[in-house]
């Protein structure tokens, strides 16, 4: 069972990562709107995912608190992926409300920073997610 969610976790967010590739390229041909629509669905689609998918597998990873070794290193790289990806979904919803459909892009253009470190956040969570997949595959 734990493959099979995490397969279709691990198909959902690369879906999400070719969205933010597609809404990178948008941004780079000058189509703000459409990036802001294809940004608007990979933040939606990543917290379906995240409420689905991740937020019980990661309660079940605290089923169990005295058998966490928290000197491993895949508990490590857990912690790294969910803080990062929780920064990044958050930081995603606040900048996809603060832009809601507006055709104003000046505002938009203030917040190229946080984009950028909400870009790499969400690319970090998404290779260390990967890296935990093969783990649990690995594992079974």
């Amino acid at each position: 069972m734990i493959y099979t969610v995490s397969t279709i976790s691990l198909g959902i967010q690369l879906v999400v990562l070719s969205l933010l590739l597609s809404a990178v390229f948008l941004k780079s041909q000058k189509k703000y709107r459409q990036h802001g629509i294809v940004m608007l669905s990979a933040v939606a689609l990543h917290m379906i995912s995240i409420i689905v998918v991740m937020v019980p597998s990661f309660g079940s990873f605290f089923s169990m608190p005295d058998l966490i070794d928290f000197a491993d290193t895949l508990v490590i790289v857990t912690f790294i992926h969910v803080s990062s990806g929780l920064l990044a979904a958050m930081l995603g919803i606040w900048l996809v409300s603060s832009w809601h459909f507006k055709t104003e892009l000046q505002n938009c253009f203030r917040k190229k920073h946080v984009m950028d470190v909400t870009f790499t956040l969400w690319s970090l969570a998404i290779v260390l997610g990967i890296i935990l997949y093969l783990a649990i595959i690995q594992a079974f």
